[in-house]
């Protein structure tokens, strides 16, 4: 994206090009989770790393169905050649290590004003 700011061309390294006149359109991700599971493995890196990590339950303040089936496929991506980055603890390990780097920098009462939709 950068480069395309910069007005530079844009790199690829996909196995086979769009063809003129061609468009594609591929899911950006490579992997999904429920919320739980994400706040699961987020608890589970918090504490290895000291945290205090509570997990709280809050009703969906969304207009849709609790449980739903979602699967997207995302191989097109793959196909072209990218390889992805999945979520592991070491991920988010790291990025523990950046937030508290700048734990200073953290406006609570800007970020944490709870939900509205």
């Amino acid at each position: 994206m950068y480069s395309i700011v910069v007005n530079r061309p844009q790199l690829s390294q996909g196995k086979r090009p769009a063809a003129r006149g061609e468009l594609r359109i591929f899911n950006q991700i490579m992997e999904t989770f429920s919320a739980n599971e994400l706040a699961e493995m987020v608890q589970r890196v918090g504490k290895a790393r000291g945290h205090d990590v509570r997990i709280d339950h809050i009703e969906n303040p969304r207009k849709e169905a609790e449980e739903h089936y979602y699967n997207p496929t995302y191989q097109g991506l793959i196909e072209l050649g990218v390889e992805p980055h999945y979520l592991t603890d070491e991920v988010l390990y790291g990025m523990f290590q950046i937030v508290e780097a700048y734990r200073e920098n953290i406006q609570k009462e800007v970020i944490f004003k709870g939900i509205r939709w």
